[in-house]
């Protein structure tokens, strides 16, 4: 494509490994800087490096045909049918034995998260059972920082244990069966050994030390994030009232949109979050909400006839009103995007009544605020659609969800042909990314799942980094950029025990997921590894093991991982608490992982 220099720019580096080096580097500070998402990060790199000639311009997209990203986007569909049948159903109330032993109910919450996330989506895993834990939190008045920390470090460990756990396992998986062919990819149980030792360690320091580590984040006594004490206001306008013709916006304007309509009814008609461009009529009834200061200034200054009643209580428009807390999941649609861009009460008849970040409340106008993973959102809407609106949407409710946590018929066949997805791979019998796709398809063919459910259930942003970052990756290994690091990184290694080889391999895995994505960071050092291995005589098996099992530790961050940042706002979590517990833990699983890696594949 673009030749500007024909000649070396540096002796003994062609531009070609020039250029793929200083695309790397930029890319991995955009990745840590957070400016961009990381999927605009990983097309922007593909791009740079087509349009420099290091990708050829007929290969720029072929890494979306890639093994790993079937796979990875038919488990990110299995994993939420899963989690739509009910599996969590009763855990509340078996966890209830627990409530006077802390130990008990820590080991136990991280326990279930562990097993869930070696076989699911590690965020859907942790969504599973964050209300259980919430519910617990809130019925025996522990404080909800010393169980979401926990949780979220558990699964994190559990996607060690299988091929499906979490997406480096099967980018490395695959990347083995792309370096040696006669190998082949990882097996599903491959990963097994070794993270049953990373899973036990994990969970002991996590239940016996590490939870005592957290501070405590009191997030309102642990049960509502918001304070409103809002009321519902009953306003008629009257004949010859100055806001008639004018809009609801118009209105709301009057107090600085501290008071919101929430319903407006028209004779027999009945308009749940109208549109704030609704204009105004003779004999309107509006249901407002707000604070009793707000709603007595709009009082004074609109001259609207109303009366007051304390929220919840029936009446028109009321019984079908339902208040919830969500918390906006990684990868929402409405993460990253100003409340006024969104249009929810056009769109979705949904009012916002409050916002919450690191359990603070947010008292600037919402309609300026952007909205960021993790925030706490204080949601209005219809009871009847407000659960499959909030899944669309990416949030998570914070309470039990009696759709999510009731036994439902589509339990037994969906397991079952999950498990047999499962023992297709096992036994070898057919690859992941056939035999996943084929389960999904049963599903659907069967009714267990809706094709929309399917489509929502794939995180577009990560599957567009994992088809743009295996291509730069790719060029990377082709151009010869790889072996200029490698080669660079050997000379300081030469000499030392291989154990100390790995463990420092290990931790320097460990940082960079710490800042960047994890399976950003396994397309990047899995080839560094084997070229390491190479150079130094060792079997690569152990080495990507190893970056396998470090890109699983991040834990030192809330940016670090989805996890970490689902559960930042809920906690009520500060960006400095997560190393408090998660560097121990990064030594401990440093000094077990390494010796079971060398004991399971022998260098």
């Amino acid at each position: 494509m673009l030749t500007i220099f024909s000649d070396p720019l540096i002796s003994g580096i062609t531009n070609t490994q020039l250029y793929a080096l200083l695309i790397l580097f930029c890319s991995f500070i955009a990745f840590m800087l957070g400016k961009w998402r990381f999927d605009v990060v990983a097309l922007g790199a593909l791009l740079a490096m087509v349009l420099v000639g290091v990708v050829p311009l007929n290969n720029a997209f072929s890494g979306f045909s890639h093994r790993a990203v079937i796979t990875v986007a038919s488990v990110l569909v299995l994993s939420n049918a899963l989690g739509n049948t009910g599996v969590t159903y009763h855990l509340s109330q078996h966890l209830s034995r627990f409530s006077d032993r802390p130990v008990l109910l820590v080991l136990t919450l991280t326990g279930l998260v562990a097993f869930f996330s070696a076989f699911m989506n590690d965020v859907g895993a942790l969504a599973l059972i964050m209300p259980v834990a919430l519910q617990v939190s809130q019925r025996y008045n522990i404080p909800t920082s010393k169980l979401l920390m926990p949780m979220a470090f558990a699964s994190l460990l559990g996607g060690t244990a299988t091929l499906i756990g979490t997406p480096p396992n099967m980018i490395i998986a695959q990347y083995r069966e792309t370096v040696d062919p006669a190998a082949g990819a990882f097996a599903m149980f491959d990963f097994l050994p070794v993270g049953i030792v990373v899973v036990i360690v994990g969970l002991l320091y996590i239940s016996f030390i590490g939870w005592r580590l957290i501070p405590i984040r009191d997030t309102e006594n642990n049960s509502r994030l918001f304070e409103t004490d809002d009321y519902l206001l009953e306003a008629k306008i009257l004949p010859n009232n100055k806001f008639i013709g004018k809009t609801i916006a118009e209105l709301e304007k009057v107090t600085e949109d501290h008071v919101n309509v929430v319903t407006l009814l028209r004779g027999a008609r009945r308009l749940l979050s109208p549109s704030k461009e609704e204009i105004l009529r003779e004999n309107d009834v509006l249901l407002i909400e707000g604070q009793p200061e707000d709603l007595k200034q709009l009082e004074l200054l609109s001259g609207v006839n109303i009366r007051f009643s304390k929220e919840g209580k029936e009446g028109d428009g009321v019984d079908t009103l339902q208040t919830l807390e969500v918390v906006v999941n990684p990868g929402a649609r409405i993460a990253g995007h100003m409340i006024s861009e969104l249009y929810l009460r056009e769109r979705y008849k949904i009012n916002i009544l409050g916002i919450s970040r690191q359990s603070e409340s947010i008292r600037q106008r919402f309609s300026r605020l952007t909205l960021k993973p993790g925030d706490i959102l204080l949601i209005q809407g219809d009871k009847r659609e407000l659960p499959e609106t909030m899944n669309y949407l990416g949030c998570l409710p914070l309470a039990e969800r009696n759709i999510r946590l009731k036994p439902s018929s589509k339990l037994l066949p969906t397991v079952g042909i999950f498990i047999i997805s499962i023992l297709l791979v096992a036994f070898q019998l057919l690859p992941p990314h056939i035999a996943f796709p084929l389960a999904i398809f049963f599903l659907i063919i069967f009714r267990l799942v809706s094709l929309r459910e399917v489509y929502q259930s794939i995180d577009g942003p990560l599957i567009v980094l994992l088809g743009c970052f295996i291509t730069v990756g790719a060029a990377l290994d082709s151009s010869g950029a790889t072996n200029i690091i490698v080669s660079s990184i050997v000379p300081l290694l030469e000499g030392l025990p291989a154990m100390l080889v790995l463990s420092i391999i290990m931790l320097v895995t460990m940082l960079i997921t710490d800042v960047i994505n994890s399976s950003a960071t396994a397309v990047i050092m899995a080839p560094i590894a084997v070229g390491v291995a190479n150079m130094m005589g060792h079997n690569i098996d152990p080495y990507l093991m190893i970056i396998a099992i470090a890109c699983s530790c991040a834990f030192n961050t809330p940016i670090g991982h989805h996890s970490n940042t689902l559960v930042m706002g809920p906690g009520g979590y500060q960006f400095g608490d997560y190393w408090r517990m998660g560097l121990l833990l990064d030594l401990l699983l440093i000094l077990a992982a390494v010796p079971a890696v060398i004991y399971f594949w022998p260098l």
